[in-house]
């Protein structure tokens, strides 16, 4: 254990000199909740902007009561150009509007848009809700006229009962939100895993190192634990910075909240130990098969994709499957949401994950300890 713990205090002393790089790991674990914060603050503006839709309406002498219409709902025309990068918003009403009316036939009503504009989307939709509403209206007078009541023509109707609590609706964005907590472990000790590995081999102090009377499994598992340490430290900074960032975006205005408690952080905290110690084993794996510290930047580089593509993808897939409650990863993700939701945790299945993610861990820190015994690997040949 003092060969453990030898190495872990000289690695870290080592990497705490690097002030450059120790910044650079920690500013993902600041600015990564700090940008999704200020993502989701201008998309809750956006939908609850309460404001007039202004659109270019052709044929309104023909309609006066259908204007009529859209101004009560907040729509009305608009009185300047529009911007030479905006598709405009354009309803056209037909000459014939006043005839068809009267002999109640369907009348054709143009609406131009760009549905793929993203910034138009709530507009677009206020619009259509707006005209479908008078359609229904002129619908229902039409059988009122004819002694008829409205309701034969609805002979189900659904109540919706919304079970859904704060919580749960906020987990349908919070989840981008974890995934970049998950994240903050790999991004977080990457640059300390890379220098004590492939950058303390250029600088030739690692066969000083292995030349100690101390094996190359203490020296390996000393390593993981320093880089550990920082990536512990980066995901222990996004979940201070995250309830204390989010408590000023409005999730209020759309009915969502979020109540970070100091267990749910412990918990997860507690869950992405042996993520890290699996993140960092990796680094140090993939940096030691490299052959120089450029090359280790590059392969690490490539192999965030893969933790960034599995939450991702199993965030917006929505992937149901119960065997990602026991991978590694998965499993944490799995788990975050629950929290967030306010749901029961799988616990068997959060065990499993942890379990299976330190025995990676373990695993992959012995190979390296195999490895730091060739000439191939110290020198970098």
């Amino acid at each position: 254990m003092s060969a453990y713990k030898t190495i872990w205090k000289k690695e870290f002393k080592d990497a705490l000199r690097d002030k450059r790089s120790v910044l650079a790991a920690m500013s993902y674990a600041f600015f990564g909740p700090m940008l999704m914060a200020v993502a989701f603050f201008f998309l809750i503006s956006q939908l609850t902007d309460p404001s007039d839709v202004k659109i270019s309406i052709d044929g309104k002498q023909y309609a006066p009561e259908l204007i009529e219409h859209l101004r009560e709902n907040g729509i009305v025309e608009r009185d300047t150009d529009w911007p030479a990068e905006v598709t405009p918003i354009e309803l056209s009403i037909p000459e014939n509007w006043a005839e068809a009316i009267a002999s109640a036939t369907p009348i054709a009503v143009t609406l131009r848009a760009d549905w793929s504009a993203q910034k138009q989307q709530s507009d677009i939709k206020r619009v259509e809700q707006a005209l479908q509403a008078y359609s229904a209206q002129i619908a229902n007078y039409r059988l009122i006229l004819r002694g008829i009541d409205p309701r034969v023509i609805q002979p189900v109707q659904v109540a919706k009962q919304d079970m859904a609590t704060r919580g749960s609706k906020a987990a349908l964005i919070m989840g981008s939100v974890l995934v970049f907590i998950l994240l903050s472990v790999f991004w977080s000790g990457m640059n300390v895993a890379i220098d004590i590995s492939a950058g303390e081999r250029e600088r030739n102090s690692l066969e000083f190192l292995l030349s100690q009377p101390v094996s190359s499994q203490a020296i390996v598992i000393g390593k993981v634990l320093a880089a550990s340490c920082f990536a512990l430290f980066g995901a222990m900074l996004s979940l201070i910075l995250i309830p204390i960032i989010f408590s000023f975006v409005p999730l209020h205005q759309i009915g969502m909240s979020v109540d970070f408690s100091l267990e749910m952080l412990l918990i997860m905290f507690l869950a992405l130990v042996p993520l890290a110690l699996l993140a960092t084993s990796l680094q140090l794996f993939v940096s030691f098969r490299a052959k120089n510290f450029k090359e280790a930047q590059t392969y690490i580089s490539f192999l965030l994709i893969i933790p960034m593509a599995a939450s991702f993808g199993v965030e917006f897939a929505r992937l149901k499957t119960p065997l990602l409650y026991y991978l590694p990863l998965t499993g944490q993700h799995q788990t975050f949401l629950s929290l967030i939701r306010g749901e029961t945790v799988n616990w068997l299945g959060a065990g499993v994950s942890a379990v299976f993610t330190l025995v990676v861990a373990v695993l992959l820190t012995y190979l390296i300890g195999r490895m730091l015994k060739s000439e191939k690997t110290v020198f970098g040949l």
